[in-house]
């Protein structure tokens, strides 16, 4: 029985170690792509004209100061044609008249950040051809608008730019180390788009040409909370061109609590997870969209699925131990140190040292959390349909917390295991607590995905019909 479980160990501790450096190597290629490699520039005719633009600013239950201090950022931008709107979902409702902002609030939250984009995707100025979405806590340069323009060219359905995080007024280890993520991350999709590989929007400092979004069926015509890949996806099967710019940039505010982190972390695996379920099949079969960009995709998937393979070998651990000669120490210290080129390279290119340094030490400060972390999320994301979790927004970013208005005292929370949905009654079940009670405490109405279904794909399908 030992030898047989030792021959089982065996195999999956190999599997592991394969799979561990077949990711690290994508991994490692892409960023000497982003360092080395450059496209040749694209030549087109600029007529001097700017086109109409609509930024939206989806909000959920921020810090008013967050989101003045935002658009506050937005006030400086020097464009000559574009309108704000903030799709505001807040239990709350904000007060930014004095703005100039235009701000839609919708008395429900149907579809998450989805549902609130596609609501105010129909209430475009009819003058808009780009709809630029960007979260509430990213503040902008003043010449962000005209950097997008650059990219406003036939067959490019979207345009995304640089997520940067640093922001927080009093930086922490777990702070720093998400700045030290999104560099790395940055960077990987510099390569990944220069070797000409899958490259989507990824969910603010992006810009959707509005004749595609109409083209495709519309943002979200279905309820996801991963609306960005969904688009993405739909996009490249219809043939049109998604552009990476690394050099328009918006800087945001970065988790500060582990439990925030790792639900962010949860909800990233979980819905990546779910809307390539939902669409790599017809994504690979699409013939506008070439097989190196559907190869990049498999192993960007890989990238996030890993865990399922990595994290039961955690408890092989006692054995590797004491059967040393499974792993190889050549081996074992390969793979120790591949995560340092991963932190250290994107150094080079627009970070600094130090926080490279702090990346690669918090990667293994947060190695077992993380990959139990991303474990639980792959599963949900490919056995159950993952809510919108909430990521809060610290307000250490120079800005008090908000203090809402007056309003009517809200019941008392339920326990978990009592919580039920408002519109059938049915009790709802852990993984729908974690996505709809967790994320948001303070959200006034919960509904079972079978309610959300129901409600939502009527409405979706007669606003915006998929074409056939």
């Amino acid at each position: 029985m030992n030898s047989i479980w030792l021959t089982v160990i065996t195999v999956w501790e190999w599997l592991a170690i394969a799979l561990v450096l077949l990711v690290s190597s994508y991994l490692i290629l892409n960023l000497l792509a982003a360092l080395t490699r450059r496209l040749p520039d694209e030549q087109y005719a600029k007529d001097g004209e700017f086109p109409f633009v609509s930024v939206v600013i989806p909000v959920y239950n921020e810090p008013e100061e967050i989101v003045r201090a935002t658009l506050a950022s937005w006030k400086a931008v020097r464009y000559g044609a574009f309108e704000i709107i903030v799709a505001d979902d807040s239990t709350v409702p904000l007060n930014l008249s004095d703005l100039g902002v235009r701000t839609i609030h919708r008395t429900n939250r149907s579809g998450f950040k989805g549902g609130a984009m596609r609501n105010a995707f129909g209430q475009l100025d009819p003058r808009s051809e780009w709809m630029l979405v960007f979260d509430a806590d990213f503040v902008v340069e003043p010449d962000i608008l005209v950097r997008f323009s650059e990219h406003y060219r036939p067959g490019v359905g979207g345009v995304q730019g640089c997520m940067m995080m640093g922001r927080n007024e009093e930086p922490t280890f777990l702070t720093r180390y998400s700045e030290s993520f999104h560099a790395v991350a940055d960077t990987l999709l510099t390569g990944r788009y220069r070797m000409r590989g899958f490259v989507g929007v990824q969910g603010t400092v992006q810009a959707y040409r509005v004749d595609a979004v109409r083209a495709i069926g519309g943002i979200a015509p279905y309820s996801t909370a991963n609306e960005d890949l969904d688009t993405s996806f739909r996009m490249r099967k219809a043939g049109w061109r998604i552009v990476y710019d690394p050099k328009i940039s918006g800087r945001g505010i970065a988790p500060d609590r582990f439990g925030v982190f790792f639900t962010q972390l949860t909800r990233w695996t979980s819905t990546t997870v779910r809307e390539y379920r939902r669409h790599w099949w017809s994504f690979v079969r699409s013939p506008h969209v070439p097989w190196s960009e559907k190869i990049d995709s498999v192993l960007f998937l890989l990238t996030w699925t890993i865990a399922l393979a990595v994290t039961p070998t955690l408890a092989f651990i006692p054995w590797v131990l004491l059967y040393i000669h499974l792993v190889p120490l050549w081996l074992s210290i390969v793979i120790t140190i591949l995560p340092l080129p991963l932190f250290m390279l994107p150094a080079l290119r627009s970070s600094t040292v130090k926080l490279g340094a702090i990346g690669w030490l918090g990667y293994y400060l947060l190695l077992l959390p993380g990959y139990f972390v991303m474990f639980r999320g792959s599963l949900l994301g490919a056995f159950t349909d993952p809510g919108f979790a909430r990521t809060p927004k610290s307000t250490g970013a120079g800005v008090p917390a908000r203090s809402a208005r007056p309003t009517s005292p809200a019941p008392p929370t339920p326990l978990i295991h009592q919580l039920r949905c408002d519109s059938c009654g049915a009790p709802l079940g852990h993984k729908e607590v974690l996505f709809y009670a967790v994320g948001a405490p303070d959200v006034r109405r919960l509904e079972c995905r079978s309610c959300i279904r129901r409600a939502e794909w009527p409405n979706a399908r007669r606003a915006y019909p998929v074409p056939s």
